[in-house]
């Protein structure tokens, strides 16, 4: 090969790199486009999850059966879900007071009956809001234009994709979250509980509130379990609180099944929204 050909061949070369690292660039530039736009118009308040592949329920292998795993929560299988956002936090009394001030919606019994706050503390602003029912918790999603999040969403943002026991990883540890062995017997701030975080950067999803879904109490697909409480007639809550134990409770897996107009003083709220 002479010495033209030699520095033609190299010059071809070159540019087929350049040009390939530009398209690498482009692709780069893509991406972190998308993801400003993500960030730009993601809503006050709340995380994106993003879109994608991930385990859904418990195997067999995860711990006792009827002890550390429900057997509703069998078997494990993939779900893929389209991006969504996910409150950060839970929400707060102060929150839903707005709510209320604007609709006239009706104030839970914890915050109108004797008998509820003579047992418990006066709620603060900053903290849950609790003892609402599942048309409460659908009414405040919708008003705030957003709604409520599937059960697969929230185990989604609970878990993300390592399929974790809780949302820190899959080491117990009470001490990360607000359940009665924290022995505070009450809600504390949103966001108070630092350890108790997903890898998406959604607080309190093991303790503090349980959380309304938008799900209807099933079985999950291949599961051979029948139950009459199966249907349209329950719908699903997800998370410990501060009323429950932390074990089974607090592991993401973990599914309660709750009549639709019941309201208790544990059971909290937070919002989900599609990416538009």
């Amino acid at each position: 090969m002479n010495k033209k050909k030699r520095i033609e061949k190299g010059f071809v070369v070159a540019v087929l790199i350049f040009l390939s690292m530009g398209c690498v660039n482009k692709g780069n530039r893509l991406g972190d486009k998308e993801k400003f736009l993500n960030e730009k118009n993601r809503p006050k308040g709340m995380v994106l999850i993003p879109a994608g592949k991930f385990l859904m329920g418990s195997t067999k292998q995860d711990g006792g059966i009827g002890i550390d795993i429900g057997v509703d929560e069998l078997p494990q299988h993939t779900v893929d879900l389209p991006a969504f956002y996910m409150d950060q936090f839970e929400v707060t009394n102060s929150e839903y007071g707005m709510f209320r001030e604007a609709t006239g919606h009706p104030a839970s019994a914890l915050l109108t009956q004797e008998d509820f706050t003579s047992v418990y503390p006066k709620p603060e602003d900053n903290h849950p809001v609790l003892d609402v029912n599942w048309n409460d918790a659908d009414a405040f999603c919708r008003w705030a234009g957003k709604r409520l999040p599937t059960e697969a969403e929230w185990e989604k943002a609970a878990r993300g994709t390592d399929g974790n026991f809780w949302p820190w990883g899959n080491e117990a540890d009470p001490g990360k979250t607000n359940t009665r062995e924290s022995r505070h017997f009450w809600t504390h701030p949103v966001g108070g509980k630092k350890g108790d975080v997903s890898p998406y950067g959604v607080y309190d999803m093991a303790g503090n509130a349980m959380e309304w879904t938008s799900s209807w109490y099933d079985a999950y697909p291949g599961s051979p379990l029948k139950r009459k409480a199966f249907g349209k007639s329950f719908k699903v809550l997800r998370g410990a609180s501060w009323g429950t134990e932390f074990f089974p409770f607090s592991r993401v897996t973990h599914r309660f099944s709750v009549l639709p107009g019941l309201a208790q003083p544990d059971f909290g709220i937070r919002c989900a929204k599609n990416v538009e």
